[in-house]
């Protein structure tokens, strides 16, 4: 467990151009937290800078007590947030268990990293009957299982998901989205980020919706779902 993720009055800028305006935001443990935005809301941006790719030029970003803005992305990693990037991105040219043994390079100990292939095999048994397989030669769905497994390796207290349903085919999502619901619900926190709306809101405990760099609603799903500003924007 950990203290919230507190994001603080956040401004993250590309050159002069800024991209996220003043930010706030808390990811509690035990929940799935969702964003929710349009292409070019700001969402990647939000992500680059929790995990210290995209220093803010503005604000706070604090994990577990911790002010982690600024930290070089392997820092935040060892504290304990790992990110399934968008779009999978596996090593094409590596096995199945090669690929999840590059998640667990800040495990301290062997042990900790045979327990935890263990769990990826459980969750995806076609993983594991297919651990010698080059990643780069399986399917779309395959890969995203080998990105989902591979985020769990290194045992992220807050696990960060880009994009799952980018790419799938609709029953590929939703056989996601019940990954994610019962990674959750074995204890790691989850901060999805996505487009696909009602899916989401299926599964989170509590969501924000970002539109031009700016928050525009925060709420329960049900809240979200019934707010009128985000059902124009969202669900027509």
């Amino acid at each position: 467990m950990f203290r919230p993720l507190l994001i603080e009055n956040l401004h993250v800028a590309y050159g002069k151009a800024e991209v996220l305006f003043g930010v706030d935001m808390e990811i509690h443990p035990g929940r799935i937290t969702c964003l929710l935005g349009a292409n070019g809301s700001g969402k990647s941006t939000l992500i680059r800078a929790i995990l210290g790719l995209t220093p803010p030029c503005g604000g706070s970003i604090v994990f577990d007590g911790l002010e982690i803005s600024g930290l070089p992305p392997h820092k935040v990693v060892a504290r304990g947030i790992a990110c399934i990037p968008e779009g999978r991105k596996v090593f094409p040219k590596m096995t199945v268990e090669e690929n999840l043994r590059m998640g667990a390079y800040q495990n301290a100990s062997a042990s900790r990293t045979r327990e935890n292939m263990a769990r990826v095999y459980e969750i995806f048994p076609r993983l594991k009957e297919r651990r010698d397989q080059l990643a780069g030669t399986m399917s779309g769905g395959e890969q995203a299982m080998v990105s989902i497994g591979r985020g769990l390796m290194g045992s992220p207290r807050l696990l960060i998901i880009d994009e799952p349903s980018l790419g799938l085919s609709p029953a590929l999502v939703s056989e996601n989205f019940r990954i994610i619901r019962r990674i959750n619900e074995a204890g790691t926190a989850v901060f999805l980020v996505e487009q696909n709306v009602r899916q989401t809101l299926s599964i989170a405990h509590y969501g924000y919706v970002l539109s031009q760099g700016k928050l525009l609603a925060g709420g329960t799903p049900n809240e979200l779902s019934n707010d009128a500003e985000v059902r124009r924007a969202y669900f027509g």
